[in-house]
């Protein structure tokens, strides 16, 4: 560990599906990969951002013992009123208010926008999945270096509007707040830029087979699933964010 490394506690919210769990080693061992990416791409050492493990349905880090937190994504939903979501939301709520720097994943980021007040519910849009194209407002573009990101999704609930003093960095024609970002306090994507093609893959299978995402829905996610995503990108800006670039 280098004396400047940033200590990021990636709160596990739920885990992959069988392979890409055991093949990728859930959201502790993705994220670990895709930052050690990112700093490459970046000419910072390999570990600049330490990942550390926490079952948020059990555990949440102590205040001192971090840096910083990511919230993964879930099968949850972000608006149930269940205890260990109830904790997270209050937990989330504590470290905005300490400035500890917040990055929230699909799930994340509605538990976000939660905390922050904004409500958060299903889209009568319906699902987003698969690698999609997202607009980006001038903070976006100014974040990413690009007019338009790709990030994998899978998404059907929404957070409705954004808290006052946030910015809105992303959209699609189903969602409007696609990210929130506050320099140095909050940066939630609702896309991941932690999937692989394996991983939307086996989850767009099991879904579809329990009629959870139609049949028209999963052949079109089906037809864009190799499509080129910007999770290295998207992860470099989380790098800059955390203030360790």
């Amino acid at each position: 560990m280098t004396s400047t490394s940033f200590k990021l506690a990636v709160l596990e919210c739920d885990q992959p599906l069988d392979a890409a769990r055991k093949a990728l080693g859930g959201h502790t061992g993705v994220w670990t990969a895709l930052f050690a990416e990112a700093a490459k791409s970046l000419n910072l050492p390999a570990d600049r951002v330490i990942v550390i493990r926490y079952n948020a349905e059990e555990t949440l880090p102590a205040f001192d013992e971090i840096n910083g937190i990511l919230i993964s994504g879930s099968r949850y939903n972000a608006w149930e009123d269940i205890p260990w979501i109830n904790n997270l939301v209050e937990f989330t709520k504590e470290c905005v208010a300490r400035k500890i720097p917040v990055i929230g994943i699909c799930f994340g980021h509605q538990i976000v926008g939660r905390a922050l007040g904004s409500v958060v519910n299903r889209n009568e849009a319906g699902w987003e999945v698969a690698p999609t194209v997202l607009g980006l407002h001038d903070k976006g573009k100014e974040i990413f270096g690009k007019d338009t990101i790709t990030l994998h999704l899978m998404n059907r609930d929404i957070v409705r509007d954004c808290p006052a003093g946030f910015q809105v960095l992303a959209y699609t024609p189903k969602t409007s707040i696609h990210s929130l970002y506050k320099p140095g306090e909050v940066f939630t994507v609702q896309g991941h830029p932690e999937f692989k093609p394996e991983i939307t893959g086996e989850l767009l299978k099991m879904r579809n087979e329990s009629k959870i995402i139609p049949d028209d829905t999963y052949q079109d996610a089906l037809s864009r699933l190799d499509n080129q995503h910007d999770g290295v990108l998207v992860t470099e800006a989380f790098v800059k964010f955390l203030g360790v670039a």
